[in-house]
C-alpha cells in the first residue's frame, strides 16, 4: 500500500476518495469515479455548513477532475461568495474560466470591488482598534485629563466611521451582484423566449459559460453577458448557484 493511500485512511470520506483519484490519475477512466465520489462528499459537507475556503477549493477541484466543469465553476463561486478575498479560490475560478472557449468579449472579468480586497475580519479588527482608541481617550479625558486624550478619542471615532463606511460599501458590492447561471451544455442565445426567435449571437455560448440572470419566463431565462449583450436561453440548459 502506497504512502498516499495509507494517509487517505486517516482522512474523511471525500478526502480519501480524492486521494484515490490522485493515485490513479494516470488512468483517467479509473480515476474519474473517485473524483465524482469526492465531489459528492464535498457537496454534502458544504450543504451541511462546513464552508471554509479550503473545502471550497477542494470541492471545485474535485468537480473539475470529475469532468464537471460547470459544477467546478459554481463551487469556486460558492466559496468566493463566502470568502471574497481568498486568493486561492480566485486563482481557481480564473483557471476554470480559461478552460471555457468563450466567444469574443463574453468572458467574465475578474471580480472587483472593495469586498474582494477587504474581509469581514479586516473590518472587525479595524473597528476594534477604533473602539479601543475612543474608549481610552474618553476614559483618560474624564479621569486624568491628559492633553492627548481628546485627539486619541477623535482618532478612534474617525477609525470607527471609516470601518463603518467600508462595511457599508462591502455590503453594497455584494448586494449588487446579480444571480448567476452556468451553462451545462452549449446553448444558443436568442432574442426572445422561444426557439423561433432569431439568434442574438452567431456563436453558441459554451458549456461552463457564466451568465447573469435578468428575468424568467416560460422555462426560459433572460440573461446578460459581460459585454452587456442581452438574450434568452432555456433554463434547462443551466445550473444555478
Amino acid at each position: 500500500m502506497t504512502p498516499l493511500l495509507l494517509a487517505a485512511l486517516s482522512l474523511g470520506q471525500p478526502d480519501a476518495a480524492f486521494a484515490r483519484g490522485v493515485q490513479t490519475q494516470d488512468d483517467a477512466k479509473a480515476a474519474r469515479p473517485h473524483f465524482i465520489e469526492a465531489a459528492k462528499g464535498y457537496d454534502a459537507e458544504w450543504q451541511a455548513g462546513n464552508r471554509s475556503p479550503a473545502l471550497a477549493t477542494n470541492r471545485s477541484r474535485a468537480h473539475a477532475l470529475a469532468g464537471d466543469l460547470p459544477g467546478a465553476i459554481l463551487a469556486a463561486r460558492d466559496g468566493l461568495r463566502e470568502t471574497p478575498t481568498d486568493v486561492e479560490l480566485t486563482r481557481q475560478l480564473e483557471a476554470l474560466r480559461d478552460a471555457v472557449p468563450y466567444p469574443a468579449n463574453t468572458r467574465p472579468a475578474r471580480a472587483s470591488g472593495l469586498h474582494t480586497r477587504v474581509s469581514g475580519w479586516d473590518l472587525f479588527a479595524v473597528a476594534a482598534v477604533g473602539l479601543l482608541l475612543a474608549l481610552v481617550g474618553l476614559v483618560r479625558r474624564f479621569t486624568t485629563r491628559d492633553g492627548w486624550a481628546i485627539p486619541v478619542a477623535a482618532a478612534g471615532v474617525l477609525v470607527l466611521l471609516l470601518a463603518g463606511a467600508a462595511g457599508w460599501q462591502v455590503y453594497r458590492d455584494q448586494a449588487a451582484e446579480p444571480p448567476v447561471l452556468v451553462l451545462v451544455r452549449p446553448t444558443t442565445l436568442r432574442r426572445g423566449n422561444g426557439d423561433t426567435y432569431p439568434l442574438r449571437l452567431e456563436s453558441e455560448l459554451p458549456r461552463g459559460a457564466e451568465v447573469s440572470v435578468r428575468l424568467r419566463r416560460g422555462g426560459w431565462v433572460q440573461v446578460e453577458l459581460p459585454d452587456g449583450e442581452i438574450g434568452w436561453l432555456p433554463e434547462a440548459n443551466t445550473r444555478a448557484e
